[in-house]
């Protein structure tokens, strides 16, 4: 009878435990501007004279829900879209790891990108 009980109660608990967890919000990070990666000709340099292969040219992006994956980044702000030439800027450090995948919504010159498991 007592362990009956038991795994009554630990299964009650965990099924709690699996509802709080469901019903969480995601990680929300503030998206500010989109850019698209423009590739230069070999031994174009910048300002201190270093050869840069790209820049990051301001974008339009149609307003819309995209799920994305991010991939490498370039400062601690702004992260590459796997698989496109486009790269978002977040208005604070979002600590993203390559290969997290989120939603980005994106509307009319803002966004909010949110983590997904």
């Amino acid at each position: 009878m007592k362990k009956a009980i038991l795994t009554a109660s630990a299964l009650l608990l965990l099924g709690c435990s699996l509802t709080a967890h469901a019903l969480s919000e995601p990680e929300t990070h503030d998206v500010v501007n989109i850019y698209e990666k423009k590739e230069l000709e070999r031994g174009t340099l910048n300002e201190e004279g270093e050869e840069i292969e790209f820049v990051l040219v301001p974008t339009k992006l149609e307003a819309g829900k995209y799920d994305v994956e991010i991939c490498d980044n370039v400062s601690p702000t702004v992260y590459n879209i796997r698989g496109t030439d486009l790269y978002v800027e977040f208005r604070f450090n979002p600590f993203l790891f390559r290969f997290d995948e989120g939603l980005l919504d994106w509307g009319y010159g803002h966004g909010t990108f949110y983590e997904t498991e």
